[in-house]
């Protein structure tokens, strides 16, 4: 059963005016229903509906291109048209490009200032590091240097207890 002119919803008579606005001058009109969906303000579950709708009821033809690429035209069929010029979809298509196209370069400009933050940090934080490890390696040269003297000096004690006739064994239980 089809549709009458005045039958078509305003947004399916939207469409079929985008469409028709598209495919003036022979241009084939491959738009994918995500870009239906973003120049007429749908979602694009509503815009897949209604192109399906318009193909069905005689409105729209679908065919598939040598890349697998889908193109509607007008079948012809006639229906009430509700503009005669439709630039201004392609302007809010442009618009909403624009838009998201500032939003996205703010959150990676926010995103570069902050790991460039971190990454000064992380500088900052293996520069203390660095410096850490080199005051720890200047304590344990000096703590290696303060037990060679210790072992030096020890090892000058036994020899004095060694030659005053103490044996190894009774240098042990004095130790103890």
């Amino acid at each position: 059963m089809s549709k009458s002119k005045s039958d078509l919803s305003i947004t399916k008579r939207v469409l079929l005016d985008y469409v028709k606005y598209k495919t003036q001058n022979g241009h084939p009109f491959f738009a994918s229903n995500e870009y239906i969906a973003l120049g007429l303000d749908l979602t694009v579950s509503t815009a897949k509906t209604f192109v399906n709708d318009l193909i069905r009821d005689g409105y729209l033809y679908k065919e598939i291109d040598k890349k697998g690429k889908r193109i509607l035209s007008l079948t012809g069929k006639e229906y009430k048209p509700l503009f005669e010029d439709m630039r201004d979809v392609d302007k809010k298509i442009l618009k909403e490009d624009r838009d998201n196209f500032m939003r996205d370069n703010k959150y990676l400009n926010d995103q570069l200032s902050q790991e460039t933050a971190r990454n000064e940090q992380l500088v900052n934080e293996r520069t203390d590091l660095v410096l850490s490890n080199q005051e720890l390696t200047v304590r344990v040269q000096k703590l290696e240097a303060e037990l060679a003297t210790l072992k030096h000096r020890v090892s000058a004690l036994e020899n004095i207890f060694y030659s005053n006739g103490v044996t190894k064994e009774q240098l042990e239980q004095m130790l103890k």
